[in-house]
């Protein structure tokens, strides 16, 4: 697989996608990567192309075609909510989403209200490796993963539960025995592979029966790639200056002996010519 990017705005993980499968999900952020940067307009992709970025290993051509469809489905009901003073804001990421079986091609189209979820990202958005989310199989640690990487040089993030439990959206039902055993079990043994002492602490509170509040995870932060290396873009001195290396002040001579008796002998001469002047 191609050692392909996934970046994107932050407030696409605020959108609910616990109805989605693991595969679905692969598909659609294998999408999500090959958008990224192309605008709004129309978008033509090879299907075998995403299947192989998706990493869907199985070789059942309608198991595929029926992943495809149903993402082109949900990914046109996917909707972001937004409130803005007296306002409620509800739109569309994609506009268009065709699947060609016949020419084996995925067609998408991006909403304009929505280009800034996945086009000229310069701060608030979310990076990871398309590779290392595909191989991941719970949903609810797929979830926590693009949570994460949200904060990956930072090291930590705690979620309320209230807030653990619509990001995950966790059902109503499970208490929270049930949320350590089908959620963040799988969560921590799945994400450790991929974040550094991954840890998922319980936060309880003080009051009687001890309820719980919250939950913390950290981890070994990420740090950001590329390193400053001094004078690396400065331009070489001896080109870039005609100032004369003795004006410095730290300047030492590294004549010889015999070149400073030539040296001082040639200005005796210079001296003798201009006295006879």
């Amino acid at each position: 697989m191609a050692n392909e990017v996934v970046k994107y705005h932050n407030k696409l993980n605020t959108i609910s996608m616990r109805k989605w499968t693991a595969e679905e999900m692969n598909f659609f952020f294998s999408v999500i990567a090959k958008v990224r940067d192309k605008g709004t307009r129309l978008i033509s992709f090879d299907s075998d192309e995403l299947k192989e970025l998706s990493g869907f290993a199985d070789n059942h051509e309608h198991r595929w075609v029926t992943t495809m469809d149903n993402v082109a489905d949900k990914a046109l009901n996917l909707r972001y909510s937004e409130e803005r003073d007296s306002k409620r804001i509800r739109m569309n990421l994609f506009t268009y989403f065709e699947v060609d079986r016949a020419e084996r091609t995925v067609e998408v189209e991006v909403s304009s209200k929505f280009e800034y979820v996945v086009n000229q990202l310069e701060a608030q958005f979310t990076q990871y490796e398309l590779a290392e989310f595909t191989e991941i199989r719970s949903t609810y640690a797929k979830t926590m993963y693009r949570l994460i990487k949200q904060w990956r040089t930072v090291g930590k993030k705690e979620f309320q539960i209230s807030e653990f439990r619509d990001l995950l959206e966790i059902p109503k039902s499970y208490t929270n025995g049930e949320i350590s055993r089908r959620v963040l079990e799988p969560i921590e043994k799945e994400l450790a592979n991929y974040f550094l002492g991954f840890k998922c602490k319980i936060i309880k509170s003080n009051k009687r029966g001890n309820p719980v509040t919250g939950y913390l995870f950290s981890w070994k932060p990420e740090t950001t790639k590329g390193k400053y290396v001094e004078g690396k873009f400065e331009k070489n001195k001896s080109n870039s200056s005609n100032t004369p290396e003795w004006s410095n002040p730290k300047y030492k001579n590294k004549s010889s002996e015999k070149d400073l008796e030539k040296l001082n002998q040639a200005r005796e001469e210079a001296l003798a010519r201009l006295r006879k002047n």
